[in-house]
């Protein structure tokens, strides 16, 4: 019995390591309850920043009065509340965003708006309002187009795009190993893509008694394969 157990741990390690050098990128969701639930925000993460927009005056263009200093180019402007025509706060699990978040574009209806993180990151996550088909983020590394998602990539259960109460189109998005990119550009053909609590992190590396556990399990399993060709 115990020998069936360490084989099978030695081939979940295994397994583990495969997938996570493939690096393809997963997107998951989670329910934002208010812009003070941090909870949906993946803390799993070294060191990850977050972008409130809460230190901004309203009606503004994102600028130096935030919480991170990240460089802003574009069209976009920090609001509060909805304005009917131009945007709609995000819906929590019960009510509207009530803090400061970010509206691309603003005032026009096509337009997007560039982050300059100053450093490269493999995770990203926001608070999505009312998902549109029409918001796109695209992720780079210096001049190169490394991923970019459209609202058609949410999908979160069913496919009420637009829907500004609908739980399945206002979530927290996160995704999970991206290729590494140093800037995001948020684009909407159409009013509008509405953001919050933009998070960037980095997955941790593997501990060295990780890699050891990994390489004990190969040798595991050559040996393994020799006894039975040996039989």
């Amino acid at each position: 019995m115990t020998k069936k157990i360490y084989l099978t741990a030695i081939t979940g390690v295994f397994f583990l390591s495969l997938t996570s050098s493939v690096n393809a990128t997963t997107i998951n969701y989670f329910s934002q309850d208010s812009d003070a639930d941090k909870t949906s925000v993946y803390t799993y993460f070294d060191n990850f920043l977050i972008e409130t927009f809460n230190q901004a005056p309203i009606n503004t263009a994102p600028s130096g009065s935030l919480d991170q200093s990240w460089t802003w180019t574009g069209s976009a402007n920090v609001v509060n509340g909805s304005a009917s025509g131009q945007y709609a706060a995000p819906f929590g699990t019960t009510s509207r965003d009530q803090s400061n978040y970010l509206s691309v574009p603003n005032p026009s209806s096509s337009g997007s708006i560039t982050a300059q993180l100053g450093a490269t990151y493999d995770y990203f996550g926001l608070w999505w309002g009312s998902v549109d088909t029409y918001n796109t983020i695209s992720f780079f590394n210096g001049s190169t187009l490394t991923q970019s998602f459209t609202g058609s990539d949410i999908k979160n259960g069913n496919d009420e795009y637009g829907n500004q109460t609908a739980p399945s189109t206002n979530v927290y998005v996160n995704f999970l190993d991206l290729e590494r990119f140093d800037s995001f550009v948020l684009t909407s053909t159409s009013l509008a893509f509405e953001i919050d609590n933009i998070a960037v992190g980095n997955a941790p590396v593997p501990e060295p008694a990780t890699m050891l556990l990994f390489g004990t399990g190969l040798v595991g399993l050559s040996s393994l394969r020799f006894r039975k060709k040996k039989k």
